[in-house]
């Protein structure tokens, strides 16, 4: 209950004296009354028109005038016009009304006297965990009607501390809708000297000697306004404007701020764990980097002085919150007590392409980083980005081009260089498994620099379920019926060096074919849907200013489709190389497997007015190029049997069983211990025995999923484009014929076995070896003729290890020895009393 109270009672205190900073007065003495001309029937559409804008400084007594006149065109004029707002910072302005009417067919309606003025604390910047303490004087106008001039003036008094009387400004002579009049007058004296740089052709001002000081003034009455076109880079201003300080150079500026970020004396403790012996200094500076980003949260109180002086770098370490003053001068601090020459340096998120163009002053930077040294190299880091990774070498920072460091002898802006080009390379595989049939689909990205970061974060800002989800969605717009196999996962290992990030995605696609109606013609289509959206911008009509094309990167990806048969595509390479960007797309086909590879580079952020056509349409047949369709037209001609086959495996078989028979009865090696009884099978001999029972079932399932009896797989080699098809055909033949010889050859083997015969481990080791030379000539030729064979190296490792254990066991297992002892004259096994007898004799 005592809580309720304390908060209701600072509540009301802070109301009370929040009232007190608004007032009611006359208008200034010093003040250029402003006379406007009313438009009788405005041709210009839109809610309202304004009058006139008028602003007047007083650098003297530090105050500021405002004075609005408002045409209220339509009812939504009304709504955007009814409330008068005035926002300040009550930790060092009061603001003052002097004026507040509605002029209605030529009468004037005075508004100020009876109204009620309320505060309210509204946080623009909340959405950025920024609070800046200003707070917005609203009156609420009753009775407004179209038609209605709405006329207000008031002034602010009191100009920010930390500042020193120095004053900064940018005054436009042009705005982005019509303005009738726009009148600014800056009021100062000779202990306030101006300097100014006038933009894009604005105009000389009036000077003119008062008794109140020397007027600087510009006058528009033109009614002219720039309209920007559509995505026009966020730092493009062609406005005419003239920038304003009291500052004679960037030196001035420096000295005012230098002092408030000073290294403490006192060293702070160390916030992270240094091995000694592991450690190298650059890898303390980047510890140091990762803790004041990630570990530091981002949230800054700017009220008065805040705005520009940071907090003591103790208290944020403490707190572990902090905006970017207080995370620079912290960051700043940690490095200098490592021995690392590193200071703040305020930089400009907005205008930072033409920052230099400005008058000196410290009102245009709206963020603040660090700049070090080491190793004779200069870095900058910005510490308010979270999840960041690399070494100093691939440090990645926005391109804020232009910055002020805050040290001694500091007098000049330091340029900043744009960081290491980002990249994504994709890896797809498409493994189909039949003509017709559905798919497996696989996705390895890995991402670089600050695209590396980016998918960091995004990873760790979502949870599992939605990253899954939309990650599945992502692709169903390609495949409708793609269902995922296993979560999306993340590999970052490499964050404190490489920053590679690497997803892995599975999926399945059922019904993958699509079916061209009233044809023997299925086909799919694959496409690069990450580039594709890489390089999918909004149209533009002829336009008169830069196009933003974003930042600067490049792209590659290898997609590679297993077809359940051999392929053909006859597409030639597609390049693009322009000044803007390159593309090119290659497919290749070997047998079975169809490669696209892909790669795109962004070479510029900005595209000139006069290219933004051209740039655009060559993008938008990018686009239609990424694609790529594979059809398979039935062919009914060449299908069915095919006899040639057939002969084959008839020929194979008769002459490997000629052969059979004749090992079966003259194939009687010698047994040493031939004259022993047999052992029954037992041991490690059973399992080569279950092996080479199911090596027949192994065999003939091949034979027949390969398809050798089909006409159309002979055929597939001259759709597929071969030069060597009578090479593949006869390779073919040949593979078929072996096929089926050891099958013949297997099943002789099983029969020598189960009947103990002497040539039984020969037998065997002829299988194994066979085995492992057969994999290696048919990769070898594979090879030569072009046709990747993916399960190559498996299939080499398992028929090596096979032979290296079996080979040597039936050559010296005893086991085998006392195992297979019978020849083809003696089909049983010696017994014992055979064994005595011979043995006594």
């Amino acid at each position: 209950m005592r809580l309720y109270t304390y908060l209701f009672i600072h509540l009301i205190f802070s109301i009370t004296i929040n009232a007190q900073k608004v007032k009611k007065t006359p208008l200034p003495n010093w003040v250029t009354p402003i006379i406007y001309q009313e438009e009788k029937e405005p041709n210009n559409e839109g809610a309202y028109k304004y009058l006139v804008l008028d602003y007047q400084d007083n650098l003297v007594q530090k105050e500021q005038f405002i004075h609005y006149a408002v045409k209220i065109l339509n009812n939504e004029g009304i709504q955007e016009m009814s409330d008068i707002n005035a926002v300040f910072d009550p930790a060092y302005q009061t603001i003052a009304f002097h004026k507040i009417q509605v002029i209605r067919n030529g009468e004037k309606i005075d508004k100020l006297q009876n109204a009620t003025i309320n505060t309210f604390q509204r946080e623009t910047n909340l959405e950025r965990s920024l609070y800046d303490g200003s707070l917005t004087a609203v009156i609420n106008l009753s009775d407004i009607r179209v038609g209605d001039i709405v006329e207000y003036a008031y002034t602010l008094k009191g100009y920010n501390p930390i500042n020193k009387g120095n004053y900064a400004n940018l005054v436009y002579e042009e705005y982005t809708i019509p303005v009738n009049k726009i009148y600014s007058k800056i009021l100062t004296d000779k202990n306030n000297p101006i300097f100014y740089k006038l933009l894009n052709g604005a105009n000389e001002p009036k000077i003119e000697n008062t008794s109140f000081g020397t007027e600087y003034s510009w006058e528009n009455n033109s009614n002219e306004f720039v309209i920007y076109d559509s995505n026009t880079p966020y730092w493009y201003n062609v406005q005419k404007r003239i920038s304003i300080s009291t500052f004679n150079s960037w030196k001035d500026v420096s000295e005012l701020l230098t002092p408030h970020y000073q290294i403490p004396r006192t060293p702070l403790k160390l916030p992270i764990t240094i091995d000694k012996n592991l450690d190298s200094k650059q890898d303390v500076i980047v510890k140091l980097i990762r803790f004041v980003q990630d570990e530091i949260r981002y949230l800054g109180f700017e009220a008065g002085v805040g705005a520009f002086k940071p907090h003591k770098p103790y208290d944020v370490l403490n707190r572990r919150y902090g905006d970017c003053k207080d995370k620079s001068m912290l960051l700043s601090t940690l490095l200098q007590q490592q021995g690392v020459d590193a200071y703040p340096i305020l930089v400009d998120s907005g205008s930072n392409e033409h920052l230099n163009e400005y008058a000196p002053n410290h009102f245009i930077f709206d963020h603040c980083i660090v700049y070090f040294e080491h190793d004779d190299k200069e870095y900058f880091v910005d510490p308010t980005i979270a999840n960041q990774g690399g070494d100093l070498y691939r440090l990645s920072t926005p391109n804020y081009k232009f910055g002020l460091v805050l040290k001694e002898g500091s007098n000049q802006l330091k340029e900043i260089p744009n960081s290491t080009k980002p990249k994504i390379h994709i890896v797809e595989d498409i493994t189909l498994d039949s003509i017709g049939g559905n798919a497996k689909f696989d996705v390895k990205t890995e991402y670089f620099g600050s695209k590396a970061d980016e998918i960091r974060s995004y990873f760790k800002n979502n949870t599992e379920q939605n990253i899954n989800k939309e990650y599945l969605s992502f692709y169903s717009n390609l495949y409708p019926n793609i269902s995922s196999s296993g979560k999306v996962s993340i590999l970052d290992e490499t964050r404190p060096y490489e920053n590679i990030v690497t997803t892995n995605e599975h999926y399945s696609i059922e019904k993958l074919w699509n079916t061209i109606e009233g044809e023997e013609t299925i086909y799919f289509d694959t496409n690069s849907l990450v580039l594709d959206g890489l390089v999918s911008y909004n149209n533009s009509l002829k336009r008169n200013m830069p196009y933003n094309a974003g930042i600067p990167f490049s792209f590659t990806q290898v997609t590679r489709i297993l077809m359940p048969e051999p392929w053909y595509i006859d597409l030639k390479d597609i390049v693009i190389d322009n000044d803007f960007y390159s593309f090119k797309k290659s497919i290749n086909v070997n047998g079975n497997m169809v490669t696209i590879d892909y790669s795109y580079e962004l070479k510029t952020d900005i595209v000139p007015a006069k290219e933004t056509e051209t740039f655009l349409k060559g993008l938008d047949k990018v686009r239609e190029d990424i694609g790529t369709q594979l059809t398979y037209t039935y062919n009914t001609a060449t299908s069915g049997i095919s006899w040639l086959s057939v002969f084959i495996a008839i020929s194979a078989i008769a002459i490997s069983m000629f052969f059979a028979f004749k090992i079966f009865k003259n194939f009687n090696p010698n047994n040493e211990i031939a004259a022993l009884p047999t052992q029954p099978f037992g041991g490690w001999l059973i399992l080569p025995i279950i092996g080479i029972v199911l090596t027949p079932i192994l065999i003939l399932a091949q034979i027949f999923d390969t398809g050798y009896f089909n006409n159309s797989i002979w055929e597939g080699f001259e759709y597929a484009g071969y030069d060597n098809v009578g090479f593949l055909k006869l390779y073919l033949g040949m593979e078929l014929f072996y096929n089926f010889t050891f099958l013949v050859f297997v099943i002789l083997t099983i029969i020598l076995l189960f009947k103990k015969r002497t040539c039984t481990p020969i037998m065997m080791m002829i299988f194994y070896g066979c085995n492992l030379v057969i994999i290696l000539l048919e990769s070898f030729l594979l090879n030569q003729f072009g046709i990747p064979d993916p399960t190559v190296g498996s299939d080499i490792f398992r028929a090596a290890l096979s032979a290296a254990i079996w080979i040597p066991y039936f050559l010296y297992s005893d086991r085998v020895k006392h195992t297979f002892v019978t020849t083809y004259n003696k089909s049983k096994s010696i017994t014992a009393e055979s064994f005595i007898k011979n043995t006594v004799q």
